[in-house]
């Protein structure tokens, strides 16, 4: 007799469900039929894995008009096309929604896509900028990271857009349903990244120079970046904030090894990350100034997702049999003045903080040479 698979109880689906880690794998499982789809759906809305969910890295596929995913847990490539540009760098992964730059002469456009709901996306209202990109080419990287408050899809009316722009990479600003940005003042630049923590925007640059913004005023198109620190330190090539599982806000600096920089035959501008070193900062939460600024030798029960996406942390525990405690997987997403790289995006790894080790969470595949870099995504589970 055959198995009649698609009635099965209750009880046995959940335990198959159980063993699914990937989301693609549980929108796999849920399309079979609508046993299996109620199952799945029940496991969302009841347990603690709709805030568990790791994130998975969008390569490129064959097709250069199509990327497709890597799944970390098992180390296997999902025939999942998803109908994103592979040669079009992306400057952001935020809440399911990507985030690439338009080629215009006179402006910078910005377009959201959302590749897991039939293709939709939105286009944000031009950037302006005061420096120009140098080369056509270059367009690309004019716009370093976009982050969102929200997901758009469930709140298309309550959002906000933070861009990190221009060759001074400075913050704008854009709620849903503005025409034009709110631009920061030009006082504090060279951002490499923002968050939103607890009511508040944090923004952190090359030297561990933060700043704080209380988007409360952004109705009256009047944002003031308030400096939360300007603590010195060695200048670093890339920064990062995230928020810990505990609640805490953390920064990560990034140390890359540009080898013999007076070598002519050195064609690559990067030889690869050298280290991480994290950070705990204790802030006033009533004034958001930065009160300590600690060095953290053990990530806990953290595991750090970094890259041109959000910043995020999974649980180590949660995902003992998948995840290397103490560690920062990431993606290469430095790019300085050598876009794109001549070999592809080769850097991305995982870094032990505890041990300060690295190993490979994805290896170097023939198809990303001279691509843009990877990017981490978390596929949004929707129930219509």
């Amino acid at each position: 007799m055959g198995m009649d698979w698609e009635n099965l109880e209750a009880h046995p689906l959940s335990l198959i469900f159980d063993n699914l880690v990937e989301r693609i794998d549980h929108i796999y499982f849920s399309a079979v039929c609508k046993n299996w789809y109620s199952i799945a759906k029940f496991n969302y809305q009841n347990r603690q894995i709709q805030n568990n969910v790791l994130p998975m890295l969008m390569i490129p596929a064959e097709n250069i008009w199509e990327r497709s995913l890597y799944g970390i847990s098992s180390n296997k490539h999902y025939n999942f096309k998803l109908s994103v540009p592979t040669h079009k760098r992306l400057c952001g992964s935020s809440h399911g929604w990507l985030a690439k730059v338009d080629y215009c002469s006179s402006v910078t456009g910005i377009t959201l896509l959302n590749p897991f709901k039939d293709a939709v996306s939105i286009t944000l209202p031009p950037i302006y900028m005061m420096h120009k990109y140098r080369r056509r080419k270059d367009y690309e990287y004019v716009v370093h990271k976009i982050v969102l408050s929200a997901n758009p899809t469930f709140k298309p009316h309550d959002y906000v857009v933070i861009a990190i722009y221009s060759v001074c990479q400075f913050l704008a600003i854009l709620k849903a349903g503005q025409k034009t940005w709110t631009y920061i003042d030009d006082v504090h630049n060279l951002f490499h990244d923002v968050i939103f923590y607890k009511g508040l925007v944090y923004a952190v640059g090359l030297k561990n120079n933060i700043v704080s913004l209380d988007l409360s005023y952004l109705k009256d198109e009047k944002v003031i970046s308030k400096v939360v620190s300007l603590k010195g330190g060695d200048y670093v090539e890339r920064t990062y904030l995230v928020k810990s599982l505990e609640g805490d806000l953390w920064l990560v600096r990034k140390f890359i090894d540009f080898g013999d920089e007076d070598d002519e035959d050195n064609v690559e501008p990067s030889h690869g990350t050298k280290r991480f070193e994290v950070y705990n900062l204790k802030l006033d939460l009533q004034t958001g100034e930065l009160l300590q600024m600690l060095k953290i030798d053990s990530l806990g029960d953290n595991v750090l997702f970094l890259g041109d996406s959000d910043s995020v942390a999974m649980s180590a525990s949660y995902f003992s049999s998948y995840l290397q405690k103490d560690s920062i997987y990431y993606t290469d997403d430095f790019y300085g003045d050598y876009p794109p790289y001549p070999n592809g995006p080769f850097d991305m790894q995982i870094f032990n903080v505890k041990e300060k080790r690295f190993s490979q969470h994805c290896p170097f595949q023939p198809s990303f040479k001279q691509m843009p870099p990877a990017l981490w995504v978390i596929p949004p589970f929707q129930w219509d």
